[in-house]
């Protein structure tokens, strides 16, 4: 284009110098000496081409996909990673049926005794984060408030009690409510008649920070105080504002961040659980997954979180269990506190451990009937019936009907499935993984033979 010769209809011949704005200018010096910059549109043999209207595009369906066949795809979507939607947990559970009576009977206990712990070990991909989620679902059915974390070694270290307390609480989950966080608890409890009178017959120490934190937000009418207050009550930082609603003549009570931290953190939970109680629940679940971070902090920072796990399950049993004592969990140095609420408390624990050579001391701790071990024995039967749900709502999800391709690849299927399991080369993760993959290849490929789909998975199970 540089160099090149054109005409102008006024300025006549000339040279191109220079193009600009992607070469629809041009500057031209002209035959006459002149140099003009001028659209590339005014030269001749360069006028716009006006070109006929394009055809209109196809109309296309404005109908909207109906909800049942969208939410059928969202969940296919969440199977595909390994993972069953939380509205869907019991429905999508294989096997597991005495792992949920054992989780059953100890949410019970724990109504009715104080409280109940149960540890859930097993190896990556093979159900903690189910079952932790489908024991969540179990304890709001029964009426119980859901705290739960999930253990990182970037927000919440397993050696860092005040960051698991601050992430259980600011989570809480109501079975009557969709709220969260300690907002709506405290509420319900100070319109209890009373309400001070019940939490001081349940323990023995004076100066209880959820006494004195409840008593403040009661007493005071500023919105910022009371908002303070229930931050701090919730592990956050304490605010100057707070001092104006600060009770007279009492000591303000801290929630210690650092130090020996973790038996006054139980002690706290112990308390909330007593303030579920009061409110017209059934107690607290607490529940703790510790996706592999224990294994992975340093020597020196086990030891911390040793003691705020084994605080947390003496807080649950008390006396009722011999292997914790209140003399092994340590004090902080500025101040003393009992391991638990005395009375009134509802605390059912639960927490998951991958298995490793550097894991929580689950033997030191615990009862092997409070131990639930995830093993790979689900049975073709149990796979078969799984299977049998994802077909159904992979029909809804892409709207065809379910011919004799579709039903051979459930018997045959299952118990290659559940061969890989019981072999080792598939976790139950794999499973679900996998299940989804087949129905796929069927309703994606109309000429992939099934025979040849179930001798390839066959091979791989081997």
């Amino acid at each position: 284009m540089i160099g090149e010769m054109v005409e102008h209809p006024q300025y006549g011949k000339g040279t191109i110098t220079a193009s600009y704005r992607n070469g629809s200018e041009w500057l031209v010096r002209f035959e006459s000496g002149l140099r003009f910059r001028r659209p590339r549109q005014e030269f001749v043999g360069e006028q716009a081409v006006t070109l006929a209207p394009a055809a209109p595009l196809p109309a296309l369906d404005s109908q909207p996909m109906p909800p049942s066949q969208y939410a059928a795809r969202q969940l296919l979507e969440a199977l595909r990673v390994g993972v069953a939607p939380v509205q869907h947990i019991k429905a999508l559970t294989i096997g597991l049926e005495g792992e949920r009576a054992s989780l059953v009977d100890g949410l019970t206990v724990a109504h009715q005794a104080g409280g109940a712990v149960r540890a859930v070990i097993g190896e990556y991909g093979f159900g903690k984060t189910h079952l932790v989620e489908l024991t969540a679902q179990e304890a709001l059915e029964r009426n119980f408030l859901v705290a739960a974390t999930s253990l990182d070694l970037g927000e919440v270290p397993a050696h860092r009690a005040i960051a698991i307390y601050s992430s259980l609480l600011r989570g809480l989950r109501y079975p009557d409510s969709d709220e969260s966080g300690l907002e709506p608890l405290i509420d319900k409890a100070l319109a209890v008649s009373n309400w001070r009178g019940h939490l001081w017959s349940a323990t023995s120490e004076a100066n209880d920070p959820l006494d004195v934190g409840l008593y403040a937000i009661d007493q005071t009418s500023s919105a910022r105080q009371r908002k303070a207050w229930r931050e701090w009550l919730s592990g956050g930082r304490r605010a100057p504002v707070m001092a104006k609603g600060q009770p007279r003549g009492v000591k303000f009570p801290s929630i210690y961040t650092v130090g020996h931290n973790g038996r006054q953190i139980a002690y706290l939970l112990s308390g909330v659980s007593v303030l579920a109680r009061l409110a017209g629940y059934s107690g607290l679940c607490v529940l703790i997954d510790e996706a592999e971070s224990y294994s992975l902090l340093a020597a020196y920072q086990r030891p911390k979180a040793d003691e705020f796990f084994s605080a947390l399950i003496y807080a649950a049993l008390q006396d009722r269990q011999t292997r914790i004592t209140p003399d092994m969990l340590p004090q902080h140095r500025w101040r003393h506190y009992p391991p638990a609420y005395t009375d009134r408390q509802s605390l059912f624990f639960l927490f998951t451990v991958t298995r490793s050579e550097n894991r929580l001391p689950l033997e030191s701790w615990l009862d092997d009937g409070q131990v639930l071990n995830l093993e790979p024995h689900h049975s073709a039967q149990e796979i078969g019936q799984f299977m049998q749900q994802v077909m159904g709502y992979h029909r809804e999800a892409y709207g065809y009907e379910i011919d004799e391709r579709q039903r051979p690849v459930r018997p045959a299927p299952a118990e290659h499935l559940a061969l890989g399991t019981k072999s080792g080369r598939l976790s139950i993760r794999g499973v679900v993984r996998l299940t989804v993959e087949l129905f796929d290849l069927l309703y994606l490929y109309p000429d992939y033979e099934v025979t040849a789909l179930l001798d390839e998975l066959r091979q791989q199970m081997r």
